[in-house]
């Protein structure tokens, strides 16, 4: 007995030697998917968009104009640190004690001074960057506090450049920006490189706040 059921009229009958065409339908709408999700992941990783004025940060000619100076300074003390330990040498009464309290009372004073003139300034270095833009000049400093100093455009009186012996070495030089209404009377800016410096007066003697070739690598706000 023939158990199979009846074909149904409403439905087609493939034949074997009838090729059956797929729609492909499926395929595109799998295409469209792997497509908007490899967008979705491209927008996801791509980095979001910065301001075109970052902050910039000083040369490195100023860490190093900075350590000079710091080295100095270290030097200095540790001639006064061997002069205090001799001293006590030609007095009878220097004991055992004296000389204890001497070396360590050199040895604090000398860590310290080396945290303060060669680890510090490189931190301050860090930690210090400046921008131009529509607000005026902004400029950041400080370690353990932090300061953010703007300086409006219509404040800007006129500014001067300022170059000490030590910083003719490093090819340096201080902006020095006069202002009107302000706490400050002038404000200035440490050890920029001497073009970065000009081209910074120009720009802001111009009242534009775009320079023709960015001076330093820029930093993260």
């Amino acid at each position: 007995m023939n158990t199979e059921p009846a074909p149904n009229a409403n439905e087609e009958t493939i034949t074997e030697g009838e090729p059956v065409v797929l729609s492909e339908t499926s395929g595109s709408t799998e295409t469209n998917a792997t497509e908007v999700l490899s967008t979705n992941e491209a927008a996801t990783q791509a980095p979001l968009p910065t301001d075109s004025t970052s902050y910039q940060s000083l040369p490195i000619e100023a860490l190093k104009l900075d350590r000079f100076q710091g080295g100095i300074v270290i030097a200095v003390v540790l001639v006064g640190c061997l002069v205090g330990l001799i001293v006590p040498m030609f007095f009878a009464s220097a004991t055992l004690d004296v000389w204890a309290w001497a070396v360590a009372g050199c040895l604090l004073l000398l860590g310290l001074v080396v945290y303060a003139a060669w680890f510090y300034p490189k931190a301050a270095h860090r930690c210090a960057a400046w921008r131009i833009s529509e607000h005026g000049l902004e400029i950041r400093r400080g370690v353990w506090w932090r300061h953010r100093i703007v300086i409006p455009h219509s404040r800007m009186q006129h500014s001067d450049i300022e170059q000490g012996p030590l910083q003719r070495m490093y090819s340096l030089a201080t902006l020095a920006i006069h202002t009107a209404g302000t706490k400050n009377s002038s404000v200035q800016l440490e050890n920029l490189k001497s073009e970065t410096a000009e081209q910074l007066r120009d720009a802001l003697t111009g009242g534009r706040w775009d320079m023709n070739t960015p001076p330093e690598s820029p930093v993260t706000p």
